[in-house]
C-alpha cells in the first residue's frame, strides 16, 4: 500500500474531550495517538463512525490550556476491551482565534523531535 501523507506524524499522548456535532451532547474522554496539522489518531472507549463529525475538546497539558477542532472520522477500528477503538479523523474546523496556537503546538512538537 502507498504511503500518501505529506505531513508528518507526530506521536503525543494528549488528553481529549470527544462530542458529536448531531447526537447526544454527552462528551466522551480520549487520548491522542499522533496528530498533524491535517488530522488527528485518538483513542476512545465510544464508537464512532466513518462520515460522523465530532467536536473535540483538545488539551495541551504544558500550557494548562485547550482549543476545540472538529474532525469528520475517516475509519474506526476496534482494538480490544481495555483500549477500546482507535480513530482517524481529518480537521475540518479549528476554534476561531486559536488556528495560530495549534499550528505552535504542531512545530514545538516538530522541533522537540528532530533536536533529540
Amino acid at each position: 500500500m502507498e504511503n500518501n501523507r505529506k505531513l508528518i506524524r507526530l506521536n503525543v499522548g494528549d488528553f481529549l474531550e470527544i462530542k458529536p456535532v448531531d447526537g447526544p451532547n454527552r462528551a466522551y474522554k480520549g487520548k491522542t495517538r499522533d496528530v498533524t496539522l491535517m488530522g488527528i489518531c485518538f483513542s476512545s472507549q465510544a464508537q464512532w463512525e466513518r462520515g460522523q463529525v465530532l467536536e473535540i475538546d483538545y488539551f495541551i497539558s504544558e500550557e494548562l490550556d485547550s482549543f476545540k477542532i472538529k474532525i469528520v472520522v475517516v475509519w474506526s477500528e476496534f482494538i480490544n476491551t481495555e483500549q477500546g477503538y482507535f480513530c482517524g479523523g481529518e480537521i475540518i474546523d479549528i476554534e476561531e482565534g486559536k488556528q495560530d496556537k495549534f499550528a505552535g503546538y504542531y512545530l514545538k512538537k516538530l522541533q522537540e523531535r528532530f533536536s533529540k
